[in-house]
Parts: C-alpha cells; sequence; structure tokens
C-alpha cells in the first residue's frame, strides 16, 4: 500500500495530457447544459421547478428509501463505467468516449444551473447539498475511466500500426482491473448520495422556506 501513492501519481503524470483534453470536454459540457437552461419553454420550466418546490416542501414528510437511492445512483454511475470501458475495448468507440463524457457534463451543468437561475442563492446551497458531495468523486472517476479507455484505445491502434506483438489479453486485464478500482470508488459515492446527501437536505431545507 505504501507504494500506491508514488505508482498513482506517475501514472497521472503519465497521462496528463488525456486528462486535461477530459477535463476540458467535461467543463464544456457543463457550461453548454447552463446556457441550456436558458432555451427551455416557460411551460417546460415551470414544471420541473414545481415538481422540485414540491418535493422539497414536503421532504420532511418524505420517507426516503436510502437505499434505492443508492441502487439508482449505482446503476447510473456504472452504467456510465461499462460503456467507457466498452468503448475503450471497441477501440472504434473512441469518439464516443468524447462524447459521453461531454453528456456527463452537460447534464450536470443544466441540473445546477437551473437550481442556480430559478432558486438563486438557494439554489447554490441545493447544488451544494444534493449535487457536490457524491460529484467530488464521480466526475473524477468518470474521467480516470474515460482517460483509462483513451490510452487502451490509443496502445491498440499503436500496436497495430508498428506492428508490435504485446500479448493482447494482458493488456485487457491490465485495462480491466485499474478500472475495476475506480469502478469501487464509485461505491462509495454512491453512499454518500444515498445515505448521507438526503440527510443534509432535509435538515437544511427546514431553513430555506420552501
Amino acid at each position: 500500500m505504501s507504494h500506491f501513492p508514488r505508482i498513482f501519481l506517475e501514472y497521472l503524470r503519465k497521462n496528463i495530457i488525456q486528462y486535461v483534453l477530459l477535463s476540458i470536454i467535461l467543463i464544456a459540457g457543463i457550461i453548454v447544459g447552463s446556457f441550456t437552461v436558458n432555451m427551455i419553454s416557460d411551460i417546460q420550466r415551470e414544471s420541473i421547478l414545481s415538481l422540485i418546490s414540491g418535493f422539497l416542501a414536503n421532504i420532511s414528510n418524505i420517507s426516503i428509501n436510502n437505499s434505492s437511492v443508492f441502487y439508482l445512483s449505482l446503476s447510473n454511475n456504472f452504467k456510465t463505467a461499462i460503456a467507457l470501458i466498452l468503448f475503450g475495448l471497441s477501440v472504434v468507440g473512441l469518439p464516443f468516449i468524447l462524447v459521453l463524457i461531454f453528456f456527463r457534463g452537460f447534464v450536470l451543468g443544466f441540473t445546477v444551473g437551473f437550481l442556480i437561475e430559478q432558486l438563486g442563492p438557494k439554489g447554490i446551497v441545493l447544488s451544494a447539498l444534493s449535487i457536490l458531495p457524491q460529484n467530488i468523486i464521480i466526475l473524477p472517476c468518470i474521467l480516470s475511466i474515460g482517460v483509462t479507455s483513451l490510452t487502451f484505445a490509443a496502445a491498440v491502434i499503436k500496436n497495430k500500426i508498428k506492428n508490435h506483438h504485446e500479448v493482447y489479453s494482458q493488456m485487457v486485464v491490465g485495462y480491466l482491473l485499474l478500472n475495476l478500482f475506480f469502478s469501487f470508488l464509485l461505491i462509495i459515492s454512491g453512499l454518500i448520495e444515498g445515505y448521507i446527501s438526503p440527510v443534509f437536505i432535509k435538515f437544511y431545507s427546514k431553513h430555506l422556506n420552501f
């Protein structure tokens, strides 16, 4: 275990360009998503706001099934992780890695942008309580899985072009093990989203005057 930080830092150093690239794409998705809030119709805006306000106004009386929220979070994030991994394995799916990272940023940007636009300071607080905690883990993990997928696909293409005969099965095992580690961290984010964020939301909803 004492070697893990050093190995991980070396991994980051070797793949810094990929991390920067995907981070830019993620941020671009967040920005586009936040601007898209201004493009939805008034009817759509009022419908979404009504759902959010109704939920927050009655959250103290609602019995939240934490395990269901946990499994839903896990399902959504694992679907993204598995898709990225499969895109990396297929090689030809490499462009879709970029699209999927952008889409995750878009959804996050739209959600946070909508809350802030409609609720102002209350929206900032709500975003910090309901969205930020789990995404502190989710975003780095999704980015890291995206990076390993890009790196793996690029390595396969490079080996074919240069006619290298590296054992493909060994490459795949290493690729899957590394992504397994990042995917495991998504379980922690699911626990936060399922069991911690709802507590924060319930506590602070009493002070937001919904």
